[in-house]
């Protein structure tokens, strides 16, 4: 089954809200001395008897994966990156310690993604609205229009207004498959770019918004690594970036790097450039480097920070929103005035 499938099928039975449930499920039953393999079986029936067929299924094809030795690798690949990281340490932490660092960890992923989309949403549908709009203009409000007065007299941004609103409402499909187009590219710029220029493009949304909601993945892991006392040595970093996208395993062997010539994990952060996870949090990691008991020093720090990371993020996706609202107020003042100055053109001329 190809990635695109599995996405698919995790979106429609296993969303971030449903593997919350099904590893706490699964925590709580390793805590009350289930083997794993118990474990998952009782939680597929469990969403089989509550009529998540296709959720059961993902379940037991984890469990037959775990007779086969093969469960961090199977597992991996239906969960997003930032989990799929948490459970490559299978093996090497308490299961019932790994099922609940990845509810916690999808658990903020949630929150954080419903906090960007909360902010985006109404531009999103203001712009919807707008193109629908446009497109009903090209074929009714248009025609009439050119009824009162020849295009031919209209003023510049008039007839710019008729142009878009014509070819918009002859070529629905080509709009569509161009909005397609290009935020499929903008997508896979987001994910896959790394060359010069990005850690730029990191400070504006989407970019900054995706560093952030990745670089806050990558520090949870690593806290929950530090937890459980597995070293950041290369097989842990090796394990992390197995399971991240190029954008995440770039800036993850970059900080690998460093810390193979004997650099702490914040100034390898900082030697790296690159301004991740997040700016903000580099200079205080570096600083608690070394520290006696860092770790637990660096785990209330990054605890209050992912505590303040939706207000960070709604704020982070304002500028993208503010964009969009004016993009939107800017083809509504040009459909405005396109029409109030053909009016006063054709009154004008009577």
């Amino acid at each position: 089954m190809t990635g695109l499938w599995r996405r698919t099928w995790l979106a429609i039975a296993l969303g971030r809200r449903a593997r919350v449930d099904c590893y706490r499920l699964i925590a709580d039953l390793l805590e009350a001395d289930f083997a794993l393999e118990r474990a998952l079986e009782i939680a597929a029936r469990t969403a089989r008897d509550e009529g998540h067929a296709v959720r059961a299924r993902i379940l037991a094809h984890w469990r037959r994966a775990l007779l086969a030795d093969r469960f961090a690798d199977t597992a991996g690949r239906w969960v997003p990156a930032a989990e799929a990281m948490i459970f490559r340490a299978y093996g090497r932490i308490d299961a019932a310690l790994l099922f609940a660092a990845a509810a916690r960890v999808a658990e903020l992923r949630d929150r954080q993604l419903s906090a960007v989309w909360k902010a985006m949403a109404m531009p999103l549908v203001l712009a919807a609205g707008v193109t629908v709009l446009l497109w009903a203009a090209g074929g009714h409000f248009i025609p009439v229009l050119e009824t009162v007065s020849p295009p031919e007299s209209w003023s510049p941004a008039a007839r710019l207004f008729r142009a878009s609103a014509t070819w918009l409402h002859a070529n629905p499909l080509r709009f569509a498959a161009l909005c397609g187009v290009l935020g499929a590219l903008l997508a896979a710029a987001t994910v896959a770019w790394t060359g010069p220029g990005r850690a730029f493009c990191d400070r504006v949304a989407p970019f900054s918004l995706y560093r952030m909601l990745t670089g806050s993945a990558f520090l949870f892991v690593v806290l929950e690594f530090l937890r459980a006392g597995i070293d950041l040595n290369e097989r842990a970093f090796g394990e992390l970036k197995r399971a991240t996208s190029p954008y995440v395993r770039h800036r993850i062997g970059r900080i690998q790097a460093h810390m193979a010539r004997g650099a702490g994990l914040g100034e390898s952060m900082a030697l790296a450039g690159h301004g991740f996870p997040d700016p903000a949090l580099i200079p205080v990691i570096a600083a608690l480097d070394g520290t006696r008991n860092w770790e637990r020093k660096l785990s209330r720090f990054v605890d209050r920070w992912i505590a303040r990371s939706e207000t960070t993020l709604r704020t982070r996706a304002a500028a993208l929103n503010g964009a969009l609202l004016i993009a939107v107020t800017l083809v509504m003042a040009a459909g405005i005035d396109a029409m109030f100055s053909i009016l006063e053109q054709a009154t004008a001329r009577r």
